[in-house]
């Protein structure tokens, strides 16, 4: 049998073409043999011997034998029964050897259209899929934030994209809207990004005109850890905000100077990059609806988390299989439609 190596060596040799085709192959022969789905499912178990009861988080359980291959358990608190997938996005999924290239498609930012139609299946489906997955990453929202701080909102147009009822004419362009010309209709949403200078990234939307200072306290609220040092533009809310908390320190800057002229440590450049790098993130999906911006907020967010990862699908299915979740947000995203005003 030829090493890893000798193997490798052979396939260097290949013309690109070759190489590219050949990975598709095993791509495939290892998506119907779910070995990363798998691999990530026993990585999982072997960290948690048992899963909690996603309905009243007991730790009092016990396992009760295996349906079609997945680990079924009952609570003795609440004595309901549940398996190793309920409450992830992987509940009750009748394709799960699709999955696996539903993540690489995702990883590729491809709209919910291209994805149904290279992987065969409904529009609908991937619709659902995308943001049963994506609900599974608000548990990777960070909890607090603290040394130095970047803060600053990026606008972006409310956007009504599948709404069957519209309040207003219809746009023929994305640019086509009057920024809140209208003193009683909002028209845009503001996504306040907060920064930290180690990398670490909260990005919370807000359907507002211009951000006030109780709006700063909620999406804040509990974020920033006693003695951070938050960095924002003259913005008054802002100021007004830092007043009313006196554990955190405040440095501001004039927006259009980007960085302090007499102190170069103040200075917004990560958070103006963050901002740069979510709107080429959304570039390719042509429009979302501010009802679901969120979680594409969350998906910008973890996937700069685990962009050097060598091992990034597997990270998605533990992602999935770690939360108990996900199952009940989606549904409320359905439902609920994601309210993002606070």
């Amino acid at each position: 049998m030829k090493t890893s190596k000798e193997i490798k060596d052979l396939f260097n040799e290949l013309p690109l073409g070759v190489q590219t085709e050949l990975l598709g192959e095993l791509l495939i022969e290892q998506e119907l043999q779910g070995k990363v789905l798998q691999s990530a499912s026993e990585d999982v178990v072997k960290k948690r011997q048992k899963k909690p009861c996603p309905h009243c988080s007991s730790t009092k359980v016990y396992k009760r034998g295996k349906k079609n291959g997945v680990q079924m358990y009952k609570c003795n608190t609440c004595n309901k029964w549940y398996s190793e997938t309920t409450g992830t996005p992987l509940y009750d999924i009748k394709l799960k050897s699709k999955w696996q290239s539903y993540l690489n498609c995702m990883e590729q930012g491809m709209p919910i259209k291209k994805i149904a139609k290279k992987l065969n299946i409904s529009i609908q489906t991937s619709f659902d899929w995308r943001h049963k997955i994506l609900s599974s990453l608000e548990q990777f929202v960070p909890i607090e934030l603290s040394d130095e701080v970047e803060c600053d909102e990026l606008e972006l147009a409310l956007s009504n994209k599948g709404s069957k009822e519209l309040e207003r004419k219809p746009r023929k362009r994305g640019t086509d809207f009057k920024r809140n010309q209208n003193t009683s209709e909002i028209t845009t949403v503001q996504v306040v990004t907060a920064v930290q200078r180690n990398g670490d990234k909260y990005l919370k939307a807000v359907a507002s005109k211009r951000l006030s200072k109780e709006q700063i306290a909620k999406v804040l609220d509990g974020k920033l850890a006693e003695g951070t040092i938050l960095i924002t533009d003259k913005h008054h809310s802002y100021k007004a905000f830092a007043k009313d908390n006196p554990t955190i320190k405040h440095k501001s800057l004039v927006a259009k100077d980007h960085v302090d002229k007499n102190d170069k440590s103040i200075h917004l450049q990560r958070v103006n990059n963050t901002h740069k790098q979510v709107r080429d993130f959304l570039r390719p999906f042509n429009g979302v609806s501010s009802k679901y911006l969120q979680n594409y907020l969350n998906w910008y967010a973890y996937m700069d988390r685990i962009r050097n990862s060598k091992t990034m699908l597997k990270q998605w299915f533990i992602a999935m299989l770690l939360t108990d979740q996900a199952y009940s947000l989606y549904e409320l995203f359905k439902q609920n439609a994601v309210l993002i005003r606070t």
